[in-house]
């Protein structure tokens, strides 16, 4: 049977990682990229290759594609079936902060552990967007989990999941923590190693067997090496970034970080080597996003358990459920006043053409179900153009038709001619 406790984590995990997941609609420009090669995938029925606004979409493996084509034939298309992978992801992510806390530490570490990591409101955000990360954190601590526990065909079988959800990045993190923890080569064994290269490398053969070394550049070479030294230049922030992000991400327990600190052990050791090495490895990099760094949080959740008390917990956990219970009409609010879910129907129905204009809303892309180019010369405008709106001026000949935010600025609708003309 499951314990009280156990119970009242997976209570408190749906509370924090998955209620109200369905209030926005889809984002951009990672969410409308991502659930635009859903769409076309499960209209399509090719499952091989992602398709974003009529162009092959090299830049991300297909795992995420595939668990939400999933997800949405058991509960719809949508949002709330969409964003379920990353949410039972995060779930997962606690399940197993508990249960290596458990193992390597005691039970009452492992119920605070879990219990501080589903109060990181960083988590709260990753949980609810269709990206890869979240679910390339689950497969890459499935992996390490495994090895640790020498379980060795498991961890692979994960590493090659994190391989086709992200790429290199989860096979480098996780075998880096485990020779950190173990110093051992035993994770090098044959058949783990054949079972990676059938599972990770299946995917990646058949692109590279249909589109040759055009693929194996776009996404080996550029979107991964070349994004990481800074050779292409997308995400630039200083080397000091995720330690801002790190701060806002765990903000409830700041107070606790000098007495982290001041009573360091020694058996704590290897969560330090693990927090360490994730920080340094993607502060390292060029290119920096914020959800790169959610390897880093079940290390740091089992440090602040131990020094974390009962009382502490007794006040963030109902603080933390109080501040999430009053964003939720904050968001039903913001929704009502964004830009796509009131273009979307318009650009739906228009028959004419329509194109970006310095901008790329890509959630519009996936709700009106068709490609949009890019304008680049606003002398030849025609039909609708979606622009930010201090690129209006730009347009003049061109008439407004309404104008929302998004998370990136004020998107404008443009009526170029076609319209009126009609």
């Amino acid at each position: 049977m499951i314990s009280r406790s156990l119970f009242g984590l997976l209570i408190l995990s749906f509370l924090y990682l998955l209620l109200g997941n369905w209030i926005l609609s889809f984002t951009s420009l990672d969410e409308g990229r991502n659930m635009s090669a859903i769409q076309h995938m499960l209209k399509s029925k090719d499952f091989i290759l992602p398709m974003y606004n009529c162009q092959p979409r090299f830049e991300k493996p297909p795992m995420l594609y595939w668990l939400v084509s999933i997800s949405s034939f058991l509960f719809g298309l949508n949002e709330f079936s969409a964003r379920l992978v990353s949410g039972l992801s995060a779930i997962g992510v606690a399940v197993l902060t508990y249960l290596l806390a458990k193992d390597f530490y005691s039970r009452d570490i492992a119920i605070r552990s879990a219990l501080i990591l589903l109060t990181f409101p960083h988590l709260w955000i990753e949980s609810r967007a269709v990206v890869p990360e979240m679910l390339n954190t689950f497969f890459t601590f499935v992996g390490l989990y495994a090895f640790l526990r020498e379980r060795f065909l498991l961890g692979w079988l994960a590493l090659s999941l994190a391989f086709l959800t992200k790429g290199p990045v989860g096979v480098v993190l996780c075998i880096g923590v485990y020779l950190l923890w173990k110093r051992d080569f035993r994770f090098l064994n044959l058949k783990g190693l054949l079972l990676f290269f059938v599972f990770g490398f299946s995917w990646y053969a058949l692109m590279i067997a249909q589109y040759g070394y055009e693929y194996f550049y776009r996404f080996f070479i550029y979107e991964n090496l070349m994004r990481y030294t800074g050779q292409r230049s997308t995400h630039p922030a200083p080397f000091y970034y995720y330690l801002i992000v790190l701060a806002v991400g765990t903000l409830w327990y700041l107070p606790l970080y000098p007495r982290l600190l001041k009573s360091f052990k020694r058996e704590w050791i290897p969560l330090f080597l693990w927090f360490s090495l994730v920080l340094i490895f993607f502060s390292l990099a060029s290119n920096k996003l914020h959800h790169y760094i959610l390897f880093a949080y079940p290390p740091l959740a089992i440090l602040l358990a131990h020094v974390v008390s009962r009382s502490y917990l007794r006040l963030v956990i109902p603080l933390s459920l109080l501040v999430l219970f009053s964003l939720l009409p904050i968001l039903y609010a913001y929704q009502a006043n964004r830009f796509t879910p009131k273009a979307y129907p318009i650009v739906k129905a228009y028959q004419g053409p329509v194109y970006f204009y310095k901008a790329e809303d890509s959630a519009l892309v996936y709700y009106s179900e068709r490609c949009i180019e890019r304008l680049e010369d606003p002398l030849r405008a025609k039909g609708l153009v979606i622009t930010k709106e201090n690129h209006t001026k730009e347009l003049p000949s061109c008439k407004l038709l309404l104008k929302g935010r998004e998370f990136d600025g004020v998107y404008a609708l443009l009526d170029c001619g076609h319209i009126s003309d009609n």
